[in-house]
């Protein structure tokens, strides 16, 4: 990397903490670009150089999240069970969400927002190829019922994991983990495989009446 590179990798990184912070301190909506800029100690059109919009920003905390958690999954074993990967992501996602309750709500909508796009044109993000994958491992192990496919699956299980990170934020009155967890819980009742049952042993053949003799 030149240094021209890593001046501006720098600049970058302060306006990302810059907006970050005032996100916290005034709300996403009510931010302007010019006080990031300030507070970055650049001009504004840097900002815009770096991040075309607020949501950019907002998109690189997205991204941000999801690198953390693809390296966490990625460390497990490759035989990892799915409750192993899905504990995996959930202790992950509340280490980082549960002390910054503040950008929930933005990051979730931007969240929302660019993977709909993703999945319009036929896209995906490192962290739902990665579910896709390991689901699609489950299924093969007869962890999870074939009943979709392994990326709808996956979808399905970031779906419900926003939604349990959501309510948290309204009603924050238990760890954002235990939440996550009771949500696993939900989803696991309609995943998972049922129990295969052992083959009925064949009827006893008719016992011999003694009296019955030639």
């Amino acid at each position: 990397m030149s240094s021209r590179d890593r001046q501006r990798e720098k600049t970058r990184r302060r306006l990302y903490e810059a907006a970050l912070a005032i996100f916290r301190r005034d709300g996403v909506q009510s931010c302007r670009t010019e006080d990031i800029a300030n507070a970055a100690g650049v001009s504004r059109g840097s900002f815009y150089f770096h991040f075309p919009t607020k949501e950019h920003v907002l998109l690189a905390r997205m991204a941000e999240t999801e690198a953390l958690i693809c390296a966490k999954i990625e460390a497990l074993p490759e035989g990892a069970s799915l409750d192993e990967v899905l504990a995996t992501l959930n202790a992950e996602m509340a280490a980082i969400w549960q002390h910054d309750p503040a950008l929930l709500p933005d990051v979730a909508g931007a969240a929302l927002r660019s993977t709909a796009t993703a999945m319009h044109d036929q896209e995906s993000t490192p962290l739902r190829s990665l579910l896709a994958d390991r689901f699609g491992r489950a299924v093969a192990r007869g962890e999870v019922a074939a009943r979709l496919p392994a990326q709808i699956l996956g979808d399905l299980y970031l779906a419900n994991t926003l939604a349990g990170m959501l309510a948290w934020y309204g009603t924050p009155t238990m760890s954002l983990q235990v939440v996550l967890g009771a949500v696993t819980e939900l989803f696991w009742g309609g995943a998972k495989a049922p129990a295969t049952k052992a083959p009925a042993k064949p009827p006893a053949p008719p016992r011999a009446n003694p009296r019955d003799g030639s």
